[in-house]
């Protein structure tokens, strides 16, 4: 039978992951090469995530593809990963985003 691990477990490996040099220098060389937030067009603050686009842990530590990474603020890193999980799917929660954010825009001009 093959082992789960633990949502813990997976934090804790990831968490040392992201303490290696090996990641601290990828890190660094993509933020060199962004340096702005695609989502709010804003400067990358010098806390900024470096987002991994594929979910699957098994990959966490697979820096080799630089196209499944981005750099985020902190902020848009947060609404990434809480449309990505959103109840219905993340597609209907940014359908709904956009629906707020054009009402809004009608009523403030």
């Amino acid at each position: 039978m093959k082992f789960k691990r633990t949502h813990n477990k997976i934090q804790s490996e990831k968490t040392k992951f992201r303490r290696t040099s090996k990641w601290t220098k990828f890190r660094k060389m993509m933020k060199a090469a962004q340096v702005v937030d695609p989502i709010t067009g804003s400067r990358l603050s010098p806390t900024c995530n470096l987002h991994h686009k594929d979910l699957n842990p098994d990959h966490y530590t697979d820096i080799s593809d630089k196209e499944k990474f981005v750099c985020l603020n902190k902020t848009s890193h947060d609404v990434v990963h809480f449309l990505w999980q959103a109840r219905g799917g993340w597609r209907k929660a940014v359908l709904s985003l956009i629906r707020i954010l054009k009402e809004m825009e009608r009523i403030n001009g």
